[in-house]
């Protein structure tokens, strides 16, 4: 697979349960939602939280934000980017 290609949901979600970061992003676009789970390093088998962040640059300004969703809200999330347009990559 070449760099930067879009995958499936399925191999999305893998490469997440796999402990990977992986990131969503429009066609021709620069800018990259990252999405990780955040591991309890006392059970790293329990996801409960999923970290996601994105980096935007307006002009000479860049914002970026960083939040938390709960593990049963990712498919909504993901659900309501691809409606957006957004696809799925990962670069590991």
């Amino acid at each position: 697979m070449k760099k930067d290609s879009p995958i499936s949901k399925e191999e999305f979600l893998k490469a997440l349960d796999e402990g990977k970061k992986c990131y969503l992003k429009k066609p021709r676009s620069w800018q990259r939602v990252w999405y990780w789970w955040e591991i309890d390093k006392k059970d790293p088998d329990e996801r409960w939280f999923m970290n996601i962040y994105r980096s935007e640059k307006k002009g000479d300004n860049d914002f970026s934000n960083s939040s938390w969703i709960t593990a049963k809200d990712l498919d909504m999330w993901l659900s309501h980017a691809e409606r957006d347009g957004y696809k799925y990559y990962t670069n590991e």
